[in-house]
């Protein structure tokens, strides 16, 4: 079923995608309940290739919402990307171990996604970046472990896998900039059970499996203060790639001012 998705997805893109107009305010639509917004920063002419920044909504949050999020959409727009919004079905996300498990085959959801964007705009193919917020991070973890190997990094922001989580990954690993609050009540930094049906996932359990993928060696090797955010880094890495863990002292929320704190990080590992 998922694989029929996939292609059902992919094939309704291709044929119709290019021609239909779309933007912040009008959805990129790619079939039945899969759709996602853009927004381009002022000033770009359209042909310049551009990288795409990814920004995978929260629980009960839509695609909508977050094109409408100002403040964010600036904050990509500084960073030099196109802003895409993706669209849940029913307001989230259907993550592995999660409660909306089944609902939809996010993997094929994401491909699908850049192959109608990448016939839409001439994006960048080294500056493709996935983040998002809370159940949409878990989607980012799930994309860097399992997903379209496309992604250039990513950055997951107050959310992880569910449990059980997975052992081993199945893509070469990518950067990774994980944000967390250790106050965080709603997807604790331990995890937590939900309505004792579903376990949320533990983040250093998580991180100790990404090192495993990355192949890293040791412990990690520094720390960093950037604003607010207090960011560990794994630099005896054997697969070369950034993975970095920055954690700040409050609850579950995001702020577009953090992809500012982290920006020279993005520019070297994308290597602009």
């Amino acid at each position: 079923m998922f694989r029929l998705f996939a292609i059902f997805f992919l094939l309704t893109s291709l044929n119709s995608g290019s021609a239909q107009a779309c933007g912040p305010d009008t959805p990129c639509r790619l079939g039945p309940e899969a759709e996602y917004r853009v927004s381009p920063p002022a000033g770009w002419d359209g042909k310049k290739p551009i990288g795409a920044f990814l920004f995978f909504h929260g629980h009960r949050s839509s695609a909508a919402e977050m094109a409408a999020y100002k403040e964010l959409a600036e904050a990509v727009h500084a960073l030099g990307f196109l802003f895409v919004a993706p669209q849940g079905v029913q307001e989230s996300w259907s993550t592995p171990g999660s409660p909306g498990e089944g609902r939809r085959d996010e993997l094929g959801y994401t491909k699908a996604l850049l192959d109608d964007l990448t016939a839409r705009y001439p994006i960048d193919p080294a500056r493709i970046v996935a983040s998002g917020f809370s159940q949409g991070a878990s989607v980012v973890w799930e994309i860097a472990c399992r997903g379209d190997a496309r992604f250039s990094a990513f950055l997951p922001v107050a959310g992880v896998w569910w449990q059980p989580m997975p052992k081993t990954c199945t893509v070469s690993p990518k950067p990774l900039l994980h944000i967390h609050g250790t106050a965080d009540t709603v997807m604790p930094m331990n995890g937590r059970n939900l309505r004792d049906r579903w376990k949320q996932g533990d983040v250093r359990e998580a991180f100790a499996t990404m090192r495993l993928a990355h192949a890293c060696l040791g412990e990690p090797t520094r720390q960093q203060r950037r604003g607010p955010l207090t960011c560990t880094f794994n630099d005896t890495c054997g697969s070369g790639k950034s993975l970095v863990l920055c954690l700040h002292g409050g609850d579950h929320h995001t702020n577009p001012a953090w992809f500012m704190e982290i920006k020279d990080w993005l520019e070297r590992v994308l290597a602009y």
